[in-house]
Parts: structure tokens; C-alpha cells; sequence
């Protein structure tokens, strides 16, 4: 169990470094298949300034060329030392599992969307997409989940936050929709429901506590993906020992 969770460490900090690189590349709607560069000069980096946790510990943050640092190092940092975390957990949580490798996916995804949506209000459909035709066809193997249950929580999902978007006039975007529905095919109904519940009053509260300390005004646009991303994550992991407490 230990080399398991040592390896998926590993694994994560290669992910985290994958995700870090297109959170930088899809605003630009440029290829992901290419080497990571300086932002400010362009110059291609090398191979230890691609990941922000080596580029720390080598002392070789600035750009060879420019000495410009690299754009969302702390970011970047961030997210290299949570997956590998997350990825540790579940290998410890599930054990050498085939659910494993997908809960490791959905992980990522939900990762990534995160990072895109706080720093660019943005959930790209050339992320999510994919992922919903994924947790489709995995609704079908998916431990404790019905293939019924599957598709009606990802219908569920888009029906209730689509109409929360057509209500709210911009409260909520598109991306909400996409995400949302991902969650539902990801944990199946009921489970959705509690999710989704949990992620409005998440965001609920953070933003009466952003707005009490005065540091966003009612204008502000606070992005709610990463409310649904974060209870998501929790009700895919906890979903059902979270139900249980709750109506059983």
C-alpha cells in the first residue's frame, strides 16, 4: 500500500505539472502539444523550469533569456503539491482498484477546471466535453452506481442549473451548465442533488464573507465552478456515507 501511494504521489506531481501547462495554454487557444515557454519572451524553457516544484528547489525560476519569472509560479506550486496529495489519498482510500484510475481522472478534470474558472471565469468545453462522454460510458462500471442513476443525475443536473442560469442573468454561465452536468454522471441522482445544494450555499458563503470583509462588492462576479468542483470531489468520494447521514 505504501509504494502504491508513493507511486501515485509521483503520478500526481506529473499530472499537476500536465494541468499547470493547460491552464497556461487553452486561454490562448493554442495546441497543448508544445514545450512551455517564457510568457514574457517567448524562449522555450528548459526541462526543469516545466514543473514549478523543481524549478523552486534547483533555484532556477527566472527565465534564461529574460530572468522574467514564470507567470502563476504560486499557482503553479499549488497545484503541484495538492494532486500529488489527492492522488496519495485515493490510492490509499481505494487501493489497487480499475475505479481507481477513474476517480484519478475525475480528479484531474475536476482540478483543472478549477484553476481555468478562477483565473479565467472559463470552463472549456475542450476539457469537459470528453469528460462527460467519459463518466458515460463509466456510469456503466461505476461501484455502487446504476447506469440509470448515472444518466438521470447528469440530466437532473443540466435541467436545474440551465434554468438557474436562465434565472440568475449571469449569475451562472454555460460552464456551470457542463460542469454540473459531469458531476451528475460522475455520482448519479440523488446524490447530485445534495452536491449541487451544497456547492450554492459553499458559494453562498464565501461570497457573504468576501463582501462583509469588503473585499468584493455586489458587482463583483465571483465564479462558482470551484464551489461545485470542491463539494463535487467530496460528494464523489463521501457521496453516499453523506446521504445516509442525512435521509437515512
Amino acid at each position: 500500500m505504501f509504494a502504491l501511494i508513493i507511486i501515485l504521489a509521483l503520478l500526481g506531481w506529473l499530472v499537476g505539472s500536465g494541468i499547470n501547462h493547460a491552464a497556461n495554454i487553452l486561454p490562448t487557444r493554442q495546441t497543448l502539444f508544445q514545450q512551455p515557454s517564457c510568457f514574457n519572451c517567448g524562449l522555450p524553457q528548459g526541462r526543469s523550469q516545466w514543473s514549478a516544484l523543481v524549478s523552486l528547489l534547483t533555484n532556477r525560476r527566472g527565465c534564461t533569456n529574460c530572468g522574467a519569472s514564470p507567470s502563476k509560479f504560486t499557482r503553479a506550486l499549488l497545484v503541484e503539491l495538492i494532486t500529488p496529495l489527492l492522488f496519495g489519498f485515493l490510492g490509499w482510500w481505494y487501493g489497487l482498484t480499475p475505479y481507481l484510475g477513474l476517480v484519478l481522472i475525475y480528479t484531474a478534470v475536476l482540478i483543472l477546471v478549477t484553476v481555468t474558472d478562477l483565473e479565467h471565469r472559463l470552463i472549456f468545453n475542450i476539457v469537459i466535453l470528453p469528460a462527460i462522454l467519459l463518466a458515460i460510458g463509466a456510469a456503466f462500471v461505476t461501484p455502487g452506481m446504476t447506469w440509470r442513476a448515472g444518466m438521470v443525475g447528469g440530466v437532473a443536473a443540466f435541467i436545474m442549473v440551465y434554468i438557474a442560469v436562465l434565472v440568475s442573468r449571469g449569475g451562472l454561465g454555460e460552464g456551470d451548465v457542463t460542469l454540473s452536468t459531469f458531476l451528475g454522471f460522475i455520482m448519479g441522482f440523488p446524490h447530485i442533488i445534495l452536491s449541487l445544494t451544497f456547492g450554492v450555499f459553499l458559494g453562498g458563503f464565501v461570497a457573504f464573507a468576501l463582501l462583509v470583509t469588503r473585499r468584493v462588492t455586489l458587482k463583483t462576479f465571483i465564479p462558482y465552478g470551484p464551489f461545485l468542483t470542491t463539494t463535487g470531489w467530496i460528494m464523489l468520494i463521501w457521496g453516499e456515507e453523506i446521504w445516509r447521514y442525512y435521509f437515512w
